[in-house]
C-alpha cells in the first residue's frame, strides 16, 4: 500500500488551486453553497449542451505511430463500439488495457479520450481498448454496467486473436467510467481483472446529507483567498450528482454496490486498485472512504493525489503537466 502526494509549484502546501485551474475557475460563473440544496429539475438542464461540452482540448503526445482500429463487440443482446491502440510494429502484446471513459453516464465517447489512449498504448507498450458504451438519458443503469462486464468477457475470452498473450486484462477508467470499472471489479468471480486503475472515480451519487461519510466542505484545506472558487468547482459535482442520480440511477437502490460503490461490503473478487485522486474534487471523500473500506478486507490500495487540481483534469492532457504524468502512473501500474 502507498500514498503519493504530487506537489503543485506550491510545494508542499495545501488548499491553492493549481494556476492553470485557477485561471479556468475564474473565468466561469460562481456556483454558490445555497444552489447546491435546491431540487433539481431536469427540464432545467441542457443535456445535449452538458454533453458536448464533455471532454477537454487535449493533445496528442505520442511520438511514434500508433495504429488505430475500430472494432465492433458482440454482446449479449446486442453489439457495441470500441477502439484498439497499439504501436505500429507490435505483433503480440504482453497484456491488455480496457479505458472507460468519463462523462458522469451522460456523455463523453471514445473521441475525448483518443489522445490520453493513444499515449498510454505507446507508454506501456501494450494494447488499449477503449468502450463505447451507452449513455444516459437513452439508456440507464444497469445499461452501462453491463456493457462493461461483458465486453471485459469478451476480451478474455478472444485474448489470443487480439495476439494478447494474457487473458487477465487492466481495467482503467475515469469519473464514470472509473467507477464501473469498480463495479466490474466487485462481481469479478472469473477473476478476469488483473488490476483496476482508477481516476477520480464516482464512487457514490448519494445527496450530501445521506452520505455514509458525511461529506463537508471543512475536510477540504482552501486557502482563504481561494475558498469560494473551490467551492464553486465542488458545487458543480455536487449539483451533477444530483442529476445523474435522477438520469442515469433512477429508481435504482441507491445502496447498491454497482451503482455506488462505497456501498460495497464484499470485496472477495476485488482485484489490486490504483486511486488517481485531485485535491479539488468532489468525489475525494467518497474515494477515500472506499480505498479505506477497500484495506480493511485485505485489498492492496496505492493512492496518488495530485495537489490543486479539481475533477476532470485527465481531460486536458497536453496543457496540464498533471494528466501527462497521470499516463506515466497508469503505465508504472501496468508494469
Amino acid at each position: 500500500m502507498s500514498k503519493i502526494i504530487k506537489n503543485t509549484i506550491y510545494g508542499s502546501e495545501y488548499g491553492k488551486m493549481d494556476p492553470k485551474v485557477l485561471e479556468r475557475t475564474k473565468a466561469k460563473a460562481p456556483i454558490n453553497d445555497e444552489e447546491v440544496e435546491q431540487p433539481v429539475k431536469i427540464e432545467n438542464f441542457d443535456l445535449l449542451k452538458i454533453r458536448s461540452s464533455m471532454g477537454g482540448n487535449n493533445k496528442d503526445l505520442t511520438e511514434g505511430r500508433i495504429s488505430e482500429k475500430d472494432i465492433t463487440i458482440p454482446c449479449k443482446d446486442r453489439y457495441l463500439l470500441a477502439r484498439l491502440y497499439y504501436s505500429v510494429g507490435l505483433k503480440t502484446f504482453k497484456n491488455c488495457l480496457l479505458y472507460l471513459h468519463g462523462g458522469g453516464f451522460i456523455g463523453g465517447s471514445i473521441e475525448t479520450m483518443n489522445n490520453q489512449c493513444r499515449l498510454i498504448a505507446e507508454r506501456a507498450q501494450t494494447l488499449v481498448i477503449s468502450l463505447d458504451y451507452r449513455l444516459s438519458p437513452e439508456s440507464r443503469f444497469p445499461d452501462q454496467y453491463y456493457d462493461a462486464k461483458e465486453t471485459i468477457d469478451w476480451l478474455s475470452l478472444n485474448h489470443k486473436d487480439l495476439n494478447v498473450l494474457d487473458s487477465q486484462i487492466y481495467v482503467a477508467g475515469d469519473s464514470a467510467g472509473a467507477t464501473l470499472a469498480v463495479a466490474c471489479g466487485l462481481t469479478d468471480d472469473k477473476h478476469q481483472i488483473k488490476k483496476i486503475i482508477s481516476l477520480y472515480g464516482a464512487l457514490d451519487f448519494t445527496s450530501i446529507d445521506k452520505t455514509i461519510y458525511h461529506w463537508q466542505y471543512s475536510d477540504y484545506q482552501m486557502d482563504d483567498q481561494e475558498k469560494k472558487l473551490i467551492h464553486t468547482r465542488l458545487n458543480k459535482f455536487a449539483i451533477l450528482s444530483k442529476l445523474i442520480q435522477k438520469i442515469y440511477m433512477g429508481s435504482a437502490d441507491s445502496t447498491d454496490p454497482l451503482v455506488n460503490p462505497v456501498y460495497a461490503t464484499d470485496f472477495s473478487n476485488f482485484s489490486p486498485l490504483v486511486m488517481i485522486e485531485a485535491e479539488f474534487d468532489y468525489f475525494l471523500q467518497s474515494n477515500k472512504y472506499f480505498a479505506e473500506v477497500a484495506r480493511k478486507h485485505d485489498i492492496q490500495v496505492d493512492e496518488v493525489l495530485y495537489k490543486g487540481l479539481d475533477h476532470g483534469f485527465f481531460d486536458r492532457l497536453g496543457s496540464l503537466p498533471q494528466a501527462e504524468d497521470a499516463v506515466d502512473v497508469i503505465v508504472s501500474a501496468i508494469g
